[in-house]
């Protein structure tokens, strides 16, 4: 009985490192999202605000492909801040959308700990 406890312990020591493996991804790269997110901000600066809309989108549906191929929490909370501008841009409130946008870039470059 205490041989099959000690193999139990063992097999779920060994599960629980791979599960904490496949959740953080090794080669993450952000590069086309950040340069879409910055021509996204180029825009709004500019004033037009239906072009920062589907700038933003354009860069919010690569950011959602990436997503999917391998989920991560920074591109979570780049998502959500994302979506959010898009959201402030079609209520109207463009600064918000930037500064939105902005903080996505930043949730993008943070580097992993």
């Amino acid at each position: 009985m205490k041989i099959r406890h000690f193999l139990m312990a063992l097999l779920l020591s060994f599960g629980s490192l791979a599960a904490h493996a496949a959740g953080s991804p090794l080669n993450e790269s952000f590069t086309n999202l950040i340069a879409l997110s910055n021509n996204a901000l180029e825009i709004g600066k500019k004033g037009d605000t239906q072009a920062f809309i589907d700038s933003a989108t354009i860069a919010w549906e690569a950011l959602k492909e990436q997503n999917e191929k391998g989920s991560s929490i920074r591109l979570q909370r780049a998502n959500a801040k994302l979506k959010a501008a898009i959201k402030a841009a079609k209520a109207g409130n463009l600064q918000e959308g930037i500064a939105d946008v902005e903080q996505g870039i930043v949730e993008m470059q943070l580097e992993k700990k």
